[in-house]
């Protein structure tokens, strides 16, 4: 079963980034910005790319690979739960979600392709997330469509963890032993301290 057909990529390109001195997505990393690398990493994993931002950004993104959405607006500034909520009520659903946030740019399509062979052999599975040093990746992950109402209803209950998710759908957790993958892939830049180190 080939799923990039039936899997959409979801770019997280996230809100305020108050703990950088600018909007992360606008960062770079070898003269490209983050929320494009971000999309290039997706895109020969999957069928199309939405760029969910919001919308004090969504102005200022341009790719002509992914379609900028702008977080629905009852759940603007809930977090990256409310940026997936937004992709599966986006007008063209998919039946798999491709999940990144834009502050991973050394994530690589080779991990979503070991994550979508993990769901097409796995019966059931409503998540597939990686877990690098013991600590679970949900923001490199794949999402089912049916996890839409436990999002909406874990998100009107006012959680907005990623693990209120995953407590709550049948989840495949895939360690590094079986996935092969490099810790330093899933990096993330959430200060001005960690793009001097990784990157500068």
């Amino acid at each position: 079963m080939d799923l990039k057909k039936m899997c959409k990529g979801v770019v997280l390109a996230g809100g305020e980034s108050s703990r950088f001195p600018f909007h992360k997505a606008f960062a770079c990393i070898d003269g490209e910005y983050f929320y494009k690398r971000a999309v290039s990493c997706l895109k020969p994993a999957v069928s199309s790319v939405d760029l969910v931002a919001h919308p004090s950004i969504a102005h200022k993104l341009s790719d002509s690979s992914a379609k900028v959405i702008m977080d629905l607006s009852y759940i603007q500034g809930q977090g990256p739960l409310a940026g997936i909520l937004t992709a599966m009520n986006s007008s063209e659903q998919a039946e798999w979600y491709a999940v990144i946030t834009c502050d991973m740019p050394f994530m690589k399509t080779e991990i979503y392709d070991m994550l979508l062979t993990a769901a097409a052999t796995t019966k059931g599975v409503q998540a597939v997330v990686p877990v690098v040093k013991e600590c679970r990746q949900p923001l490199a992950a794949l999402y089912h469509i049916s996890c839409k109402p436990v999002i909406t209803r874990v998100l009107s209950e006012g959680k907005r963890s990623m693990y209120s998710l995953l407590q709550n759908v049948d989840t495949k957790f895939i360690t590094e032993d079986s996935g092969h993958w490099n810790p330093h892939d899933f990096i993330n830049i959430n200060t001005p301290e960690d793009y001097s180190l990784y990157i500068e």
